[in-house]
C-alpha cells in the first residue's frame, strides 16, 4: 500500500506579509529606475543575452500571448523594486513591440492577445436567449389544460403530520 504523501509545512502563515517592517519588501522601497527610459535600458540589458531570447521565443511558440508575457516580466520587475506598477504600465507596449519584432526576426509564430477569441461553441447571450426560450415553451407545455376525453387521476394528498408539517 502507498505511503500517504507528507503535508508541507514550508508555506507562508496566512497573514505572514503584514509582520514585515514597512519598507522591508523591495516594491515597498522607493524603485532603482524612476524614468521609462531608465527602466527600457534594464529590459535592453536583458533582451541582449542569447538564452533569454531563445527561452522567450520558445514561450510565444508555445501560444502564450505576448501581452501575458510582458505583464508578467513588468510585475515581475515591480515586485524586485526595478521600477513601479506606473513605469511597468508605460512600458509594457514597448516590451509587446520589442518582443514582436524579435519574433519576427526569429520566424516564431505569436500571437499578441488582442485577436478575437475564436471558438465553436456559440456566445453566452445565444445561449441564454436559447435557455430563456426553452423555458418559456416548456412553461406553456405545463399550463395546457388537459384534454376532455382524458381522464385526471387526482389522488388525495395524504395529511402530514410530524414537527414540521403545516397546520391548515
Amino acid at each position: 500500500m502507498p505511503e500517504a504523501p507528507q503535508p508541507s509545512f514550508s508555506r507562508p502563515i496566512p497573514g505572514q506579509h503584514l509582520t514585515s517592517e514597512l519598507g522591508g519588501r523591495p516594491w515597498q522601497s522607493p524603485p532603482q529606475y524612476a524614468t521609462i527610459e531608465e527602466a527600457m535600458e534594464w529590459y535592453l540589458e536583458r533582451f541582449d543575452s542569447q538564452e533569454v531570447v531563445e527561452e522567450l521565443m520558445a514561450v510565444l511558440e508555445s501560444g502564450i500571448p505576448i501581452s501575458t508575457v510582458a505583464n508578467s516580466m513588468q510585475l515581475g520587475a515591480v515586485l524586485q523594486g526595478v521600477h513601479s506598477i506606473d513605469i511597468g504600465v508605460l512600458v509594457m507596449p514597448i516590451l509587446m513591440e520589442m518582443m514582436k519584432y524579435l519574433a519576427e526576426n526569429t520566424d516564431t509564430n505569436y500571437k499578441m492577445g488582442d485577436e478575437p477569441e475564436q471558438t465553436d461553441r456559440p456566445s453566452d447571450a445565444v445561449m441564454s436567449s436559447a435557455l430563456n426560450e426553452l423555458k418559456n415553451q416548456q412553461e406553456g407545455s405545463m399550463e395546457e389544460e388537459p384534454m376532455e376525453d382524458e381522464e385526471v387521476d387526482e389522488e388525495p394528498m395524504p395529511e402530514q403530520t410530524g414537527l414540521m408539517a403545516r397546520r391548515a
